[in-house]
């Protein structure tokens, strides 16, 4: 059965595209140009991602996507502009799964959407074992291993990392993170992340010097390398 795509984007000619990217084989894409008419699209279809773009005239992007998110479960990926960092970061803080720039390359655009469906599957599984980029780490017995060696981790890290180790390849915030840690009395101070980061790393060069585990995205946040990523 062919993956269902939901596209939203005023602009018809964009739509098109989106089509033409995925093949037919295998993506079923389902244009909407309206995004007043989105909500009642997805009552009588079920969709596996949604293609949201962020810059609409009719209605703003930040307010259907918290009406998607509050009404479905969905994996959403934002359509923006290049240069648009600032808007990238609120719709992750908002619920996006991630989000890709135009003008973009249909590899690229393919690319995304297969490893948001992957970490979706990944993480409606119920497993104590989390496996990505050479990290496993067991959340039963609190273990975790870099490239099959220990390592030891406060428990602000170890939370970190697991939310990192959950979805290999989606970018979080610093908020995102914070909000990991938050409940163990951690003040709400982005370069905290960044120190319990840098502690991470740290650890994980003990045990392999040359591979850097953790990626920055520059005025975004950070992110684990999907699988067969090169880090």
């Amino acid at each position: 059965m062919a993956t269902q795509i939901l596209a939203v984007d005023d602009e018809e000619q964009m739509l098109d595209l989106i089509a033409a990217c995925l093949p037919s084989d295998i993506y079923q894409v389902t244009g909407e140009s309206r995004p007043e008419q989105v909500l009642e699209v997805i009552k009588n279809k079920k969709f596996d991602l949604i293609l949201l773009d962020i810059m609409m005239p009719e209605m703003s992007g930040w307010e259907l996507l918290k009406h998607l998110k509050l009404q479905q479960s969905q994996p959403v990926i934002m359509l923006t502009a290049l240069g648009e960092t600032e808007q990238i970061v609120y719709g992750l803080q908002a619920g996006a799964d991630d989000y890709v720039t135009k003008p973009f390359e249909p590899s690229e655009l393919m690319a995304r959407i297969e490893a948001v469906l992957r970490r979706s599957k990944t993480a409606s599984s119920s497993s104590s074992l989390l496996r990505a980029a050479g990290i496993e780490i067991n959340t039963e017995t609190r273990e975790v291993f870099a490239e099959g060696t220990a390592v030891s981790l406060t428990k602000k890290e170890f939370e970190i990392l697991v939310k990192l180790v959950k979805s290999p390849g989606r970018v979080f915030t610093r908020d995102q993170l914070l909000d990991t840690i938050s409940e163990f009395g951690e003040a709400r101070m982005d370069r905290s992340i960044d120190a319990h980061i840098k502690n991470i790393r740290e650890k994980m060069k003990e045990v392999q010097a040359d591979h850097e585990f953790i990626e920055t995205v520059w005025g975004i946040g950070y992110r684990l390398p999907a699988d067969g990523e090169k880090s």
